[in-house]
């Protein structure tokens, strides 16, 4: 059974101040199903580099939170920000580039990675709130498909790292998935585990293979 190492989001208490690690059921349910044993990886911990184990085979960057947009040198202010998740996760990318392990990332994890290769994301986009998009890709296994959406936020083709490569985007040029032209890196903007499509599980499949 492959192992993966999965990023959790940070949630705080509604009654009194503590902050916790979360991850959403469907995240287990959905990477499960494809056979993958999820290791999940605390944002506050202290020993990052002992979670890269031998046998570990990708790492999943995954969605919750918004990235702190002093990364990428914009003065916008957003709520629900953790630097510490955004600290976390960036040590977990260049960890998994430095052993040559695949990465996915998930909504968050798809702006947090292109803000890390150099990219920029754009707030208040309209039309993406709790709406469905159809992809446009060279992907034949993407192209015309239906994804979820739920943010106001979005990567603009030219807002999107040089050295990443656009995958599939929306007919408003909102890129919706992209890979690193090098690095063994692959991200999309929404969330498979809550769509359930079998398309997401042989996407997700093929890149944990080396095929994408």
């Amino acid at each position: 059974m492959k192992k993966i190492l999965m990023s959790m989001r940070v949630t705080e208490a509604s009654n009194y101040k503590e902050e916790r690690n979360s991850i959403a059921f469907e995240y287990v349910e959905f990477f499960e199903s494809l056979g993958l044993f999820i290791q999940l990886v605390p944002n506050n911990t202290k020993y990052l580099s002992k979670y890269f184990v031998e046998g570990v085979e990708a790492v999943v960057l995954t969605g919750g939170n918004n990235v702190n947009p002093k990364l990428y040198n914009s003065d916008e202010r957003l709520e629900d920000v953790y630097d510490v998740r955004d600290e976390t996760e960036q040590k977990l990318i260049q960890e998994a580039i430095n052993k040559n392990i695949p990465i996915l990332g998930i909504c968050k994890g798809f702006y947090l990675l292109n803000v890390y290769y150099g990219g920029k994301i754009s707030h208040n986009i309209e039309n993406h709130v709790n709406k469905n998009h159809t992809l446009e890709s060279s992907e034949f296994i993407l192209n015309g498909k239906n994804a979820n959406s739920f943010h106001n936020q979005g990567i603009y083709l030219n807002d999107l790292a040089k050295n990443l490569e656009v995958i599939a985007k929306t007919k408003d040029d909102i890129v919706e998935a992209f890979r690193h032209k090098k690095d063994k890196v692959f991200a999309i903007q929404w969330h498979p585990e809550r769509q359930n499509e079998n398309y997401d599980k042989e996407l997700i499949n093929r890149f944990l293979k080396g095929e994408l």
